[in-house]
């Protein structure tokens, strides 16, 4: 076996351009902005884990470093400020970092800061206060899973960028060329269940797509195949219905709560039945509640969809 066989898929295909990224319309229109003006602002990404807010600044930075050849001159740090040192070692290489004075070289100096929603509230100030006082030859990008944990003050500083709803056809594309270069046997369908099953996580896709590489179509994965059944079953009755809703918890151990929310956002994502506003409050009351009896939510799904306009499943 050799190396390139035993490299993670998160690893191997983790984009080294920023061209390579899969990123939404606005968020890729903003920071291919910054590279071609040369208007580098002070940057918070923030957004669940895996949805490639890391890898987005890196290689946002490495354009914008090549541009104005800047690049491989000591003028970015990475930190983590999770790290177990503590925060106040993070603290202090900053502020090394700012203030020290390159011999040779000159450029703007970067900061990248993981993980800011581990810092304390006193940290957050001490980053503020030297954000504003190195605004001219510094900038600062700063990276959460959680922006309510950031300080108000430390966030007026930032322009914010939400890294959540990463573009689905983006999406299927890139994995399907991690498993045409794998030999990977997937179908479509089968990557956009996945994505239903990750959400924007591409990291936890692509880990399930190699862990699950020999096997992939056999998976215990709701696709649109799971899903149509139970539209069919539903069109019958709320008995059929209702035993389709068991079938489906016991063939992929999965909870029902979770099938009958999963059923929906796939109705709305995908747009399988015409919606209106009805529906959409009738699916939202549902995502809302609070771990339900199982038994009343079922019994409440099925008595609400099977009185829905006939029309919605004749269409």
């Amino acid at each position: 076996m050799s190396d390139n066989d035993t490299i993670p898929w998160v690893e191997k295909y983790r984009p080294t351009s920023f061209d390579q990224i899969v990123l939404d319309e606005t968020n890729h229109r903003i920071l291919k902005n910054i590279v071609e003006t040369n208007r580098f602002p002070n940057l918070l990404l923030y957004g669940p884990p895996g949805t490639g807010k890391t890898t987005t600044i890196m290689n946002l930075i490495n354009s914008y470093q090549k541009k104005y050849n800047q690049l491989g001159k000591g003028l970015t740090i990475h930190l983590n400020a999770s790290d177990e040192r503590g925060i106040d070692i993070i603290r202090n290489q900053i502020s090394q970092f700012v203030n020290s004075q390159a011999l040779f070289t000159t450029g703007l100096k970067i900061v990248v800061l993981d993980e800011v929603d581990y810092m304390t509230k006193n940290a957050q100030h001490a980053l503020k206060y030297l954000l504003q006082d190195r605004s001219t030859n510094v900038r600062f990008c700063l990276i959460c899973n959680y922006i309510s944990r950031i300080d108000d003050s430390l966030q007026n500083e930032l322009l914010h960028l939400r890294f959540n709803q990463l573009p689905s056809k983006k999406i299927t594309d890139f994995l399907s060329i991690i498993a045409k270069n794998e030999k990977v046997n997937v179908t479509t369908s089968t990557l956009k269940a996945v994505q239903r099953l990750f959400k924007s996580d591409i990291r936890s896709m692509i880990n399930y797509l190699q862990s699950n590489q020999y096997d992939i179509n056999v998976m215990s994965v709701l696709d649109d195949a799971v899903w149509n059944s139970l539209t069919e079953s539903i069109k019958i009755g709320k008995d059929n219905a209702k035993a389709k809703l068991y079938e489906i918890q016991n063939n992929y151990h999965i909870d029902v709560r979770n099938i009958i929310k999963d059923y929906l956002n796939y109705i709305i994502a995908y747009e399988v039945l015409p919606i209106d506003s009805d529906f959409i409050n009738f699916s939202e009351f549902i995502m809302h509640l609070s771990e339900p009896n199982a038994l009343y939510l079922v019994d409440y799904f099925l008595e609400k969809i099977g009185t829905w306009d006939i029309k919605i499943f004749l269409s």
